[in-house]
């Protein structure tokens, strides 16, 4: 039986929600007030993606790497403190703060009101991740295997 991700109760019922851009399964009780993603009611609907399922597929929008500092310069340039932004997009200054110094990645819905109300771009189009493969046949990647992968194209002068 799976375990709550928060309070570690044994439950029947998952909730996937979503805390500052991390995905965490939990019990009904943790998941009340937050952002629920998925409910997950059988074994196999909880099972963990494989790694070449969690990789972007081309195609497909993620963030960019500096959104905190396109957000800070293009908040400074209309001339905003960051608690009238807040107000604008109904957001916390502090939260703002924190997206802006990139500790937690903002939310799609604050991510869409960022780019309306600053008029700028905080996604870009994936052209493919490489994905890595386990040393260890029908198991997860681990750091481990990208770290020996990296390495070796190193070696090799790639």
């Amino acid at each position: 039986m799976p375990e709550c991700e928060i309070c570690g109760r044994e439950v029947s019922e998952v909730f996937e929600i979503n805390v500052e851009g991390a995905q965490m399964l939990v019990c009904e009780a943790d998941a009340r007030g937050k952002e629920v993603v998925r409910r997950y009611g059988s074994e196999e609907e909880r099972r963990q993606p494989k790694a070449q399922e969690m990789y972007e597929k081309p195609g497909e929008e993620e963030i960019i790497d500096n959104y905190g500092e396109e957000i800070r310069k293009a908040r400074e340039k209309l001339g905003l403190p960051l608690k009238v932004l807040g107000e604008m997009i109904a957001e916390k200054e502090s939260t703002l703060l924190r997206i802006e110094e990139q500790k937690t990645l903002p939310s799609e819905k604050t991510r869409l009101k960022l780019e309306k109300e600053l008029g700028i771009k905080l996604t870009d189009r994936v052209s493919g991740k490489k994905t890595f493969v386990s040393s260890k046949k029908n198991e997860p990647v681990t750091l481990w295997d990208i770290a020996k992968e990296e390495n070796e194209k190193k070696e090799q002068g790639e």
